[in-house]
């Protein structure tokens, strides 16, 4: 059986004329039923314990004792499926006689009855039939009704989102900057729903912080600690909240107390609160029928908070990308004075002071004294990074450096690194030239280092690849004279990347470039196929050595990774030998910085393998 429905309760509260919806018509289709079953007035009547009291009527008071004209065992008949004629007696409705039915009306989630009443005659079976009949279609047309209104409020509930989507896309076209945004935001939602009042919160650190204000006298950045307000509270919890009245509860003081009305939602993004959105005084009857398009405008409102701030974050990156290339271009050209002034003026500092290992002070740039002194004292006593060869020390007036600050600190002295390995080159290196060099790097800020490097010391720059897919293409369409390749791209490892190269090309010379030097990666690298390995952190002349050395036909080592090799035999040698390599590779090492010794080219020995000499006593194969 299903479940029991509950009497139907007048909407609002009233009785008569009220009706449910606009959509429904109750007066008409009272008036067409009256005039179906030939009666003189009929009405709808809602069941309350032994209560009947008038909703809807037509041609009847709505003041009627109903209980005087039906009596209990007509009520329960009729309620239980059975449409039910009776006589009324003079008096109970008028001064006349008169006879009425009842039926059962079904409703959403409730229960009434139909009733009709006339003088004259009883009501026959045919119309008690028919009676039934129109309590079925007038249900279906409440229904109808009740879900043309919620499409009507649907719409308007899209046409408001719809509104404030156009006018959030514009500014992002437009402004590109959050308050900007969330003023256009503040202004559009107190139109749409109808508020006096409306501000955007948001949540900046342990506070939350004012950003946008309609029609409220609260000053844009004014701030409130997490646990302080309504604000505070909804930003907290992450659950929406409705007052109304004056607002005297304990959680929320310092609230407005003459709001009336307050809806505060929270702005989401994801899984985190990083604001909230207050609408206040509604200048119609309520935010009741508003409450959802408020949270679905506060979504909306998120989703492009976090857009702009996105694009911000990249305009930033963009800046920083290229103010670095700026540095590293000057640095890479060995010239001091402008890479540290490029770099103050780019990233805010009030002095910058590059000083080498051996404490010389290659560049200070500053705009006081205060700021120079500063700057000088750090770059005395700063480490250097990893394999670094220069200490940079910087000084601004104001915040402290740290966060995010720092980070862009320590590239910008990255990019300042470039004047030391600037300063060490070799006499007895010559500049090689005409020779054609792809370099392989994922790093969009290294991509301009390396490039700047190799064309300062002559060589042409046949392209720049960011990923192994991406080499083995430049390749294919025109080969370079010579790769210079980083072992950490996004789409290969180190070995992948030289043995995708070395498909397409057998012969091509090729360094590896790399800021690891363990002795399981280059040996991994040398049996790959490459023709050398040099660290990042190595001076310009053992790059350029390396690339030159691979184009005569030799395998390059820089002068520490020939030790890390060295260290760890790969077989039992006998001590003679190893003095005798280790006497060679000391003398190279004085001399040139970095290792060589003669590759062969590498010779198809059957299909789908092919070897090289490594040393004279041993080859290698690789499947």
């Amino acid at each position: 059986m299903p479940p029991a429905k509950r009497p139907y309760n007048p909407p609002n509260g009233g009785e008569g004329g009220e009706t449910v919806n606009s959509a429904a018509h109750w007066p008409e289709r009272l008036s067409h039923i009256t005039a179906l079953l030939r009666a003189e007035g009929a009405a709808v009547l809602a069941t309350s314990g032994d209560r009947l009291s008038t909703i809807f009527s037509h041609e009847i008071s709505p003041e009627t004792d109903w209980r005087e004209l039906f009596d209990a065992d007509a009520v329960v008949r009729a309620l239980g499926g059975t449409p039910t004629g009776t006589a009324i007696a003079a008096g109970r409705w008028d001064e006349q006689a008169a006879f009425g039915l009842v039926t059962r009306l079904d409703l959403p989630e409730s229960e009434a009855l139909l009733c009709a009443l006339r003088h004259g005659i009883p009501f026959d079976a045919v119309e008690l039939s028919t009676a039934s009949a129109a309590a079925e279609l007038l249900s279906l047309s409440v229904a109808d009704g009740r879900a043309i209104a919620h499409a009507r409020r649907e719409a308007a509930q899209q046409l408001d989102r719809a509104g404030l989507l156009e006018r959030l896309i514009a500014g992002l076209h437009e402004t590109r900057g959050a308050s900007a945004l969330l003023a256009r935001a503040a202004e559009e939602i107190a139109m749409r729903i109808g508020a006096a009042g409306t501000s955007i919160m948001l949540v900046e650190g342990n506070e939350l912080r004012v950003r946008a204000s309609v029609g409220l006298e609260v000053p844009i950045g004014h701030g409130q600690r997490m646990d302080e307000g309504i604000a505070g509270w909804v930003a907290s919890r992450g659950e929406r909240i409705v007052l109304r009245g004056p607002i005297d509860d304990a959680r929320f003081r310092g609230s407005d107390p003459l709001a009336g009305e307050a809806v505060v939602v929270p702005l989401r993004s994801g899984d985190e609160v990083i604001g909230v959105l207050n609408v206040k005084r509604p200048t119609g009857a309520g935010f009741d029928e508003k409450l959802e398009s408020l949270d679905a405008i506060a979504d909306d409102v998120a989703r492009a908070l976090s857009a702009v701030n996105r694009i911000d974050e990249l305009e930033r990156e963009r800046r920083t990308a290229t103010a670095l290339g700026d540095v590293m271009r000057h640095a890479a050209a060995d010239d001091a004075q402008a890479a540290a002034r490029t770099a103050a003026s780019a990233f805010g500092y009030h002095a910058v002071a590059v000083r080498s290992l051996d404490g010389r002070l290659l560049a200070v740039h500053a705009e006081d004294s205060e700021c120079r002194d500063a700057a000088i004292r750090a770059s005395a006593r700063v480490e250097p990074a990893a394999g670094g060869v220069v200490r940079v020390g910087i000084a601004r007036h104001g915040a402290p450096i740290d966060g995010a600050d720092a980070e862009v600190a320590g590239k910008a002295a990255d990019a300042l690194g470039l004047l030391g390995h600037a300063g060490e080159r070799e006499g007895d290196t010559p500049r090689i030239t005409k020779i054609r060099v792809l370099a392989v790097e994922d790093h969009p800020v290294m991509r301009m280092g390396v490039r700047a490097l190799l064309e300062r010391e002559g060589l042409h720059v046949a392209g720049i690849a960011a990923t192994s897919m991406e080499a083995v293409d430049a390749v294919r369409e025109d080969p370079p004279d010579v790769v210079l390749l980083d072992l950490g791209l996004p789409d290969a490892t180190g070995t992948q990347a030289i043995e995708r190269l070395r498909e397409v090309a057998p012969q091509l010379p090729i360094i590896a470039f790399s800021v690891e030097r363990s002795a399981e990666l280059i040996r991994a690298v040398l049996r790959a196929g490459a023709n050398g390995y040099v660290s990042k952190d190595s001076p310009t002349s053992q790059v350029i050595g390396a690339l030159a050395a691979a184009m005569q036909g030799l395998t390059a080592l820089g002068a520490a990774e020939a030790r890390a090799l060295s260290r760890v035999a790969e077989q039992p040698r006998s001590s003679q030998a190893r003095r005798s390599r280790s006497a060679s590779r000391s003398r190279h090492a004085s001399s040139s910085s970095f290792v060589t010794w003669p590759r062969a080219t590498p010779t198809r020995r059957s299909p789908g393998r092919w070897c090289s000499p490594r040393t004279p006593s041993r080859r290698v194969c690789r499947p």
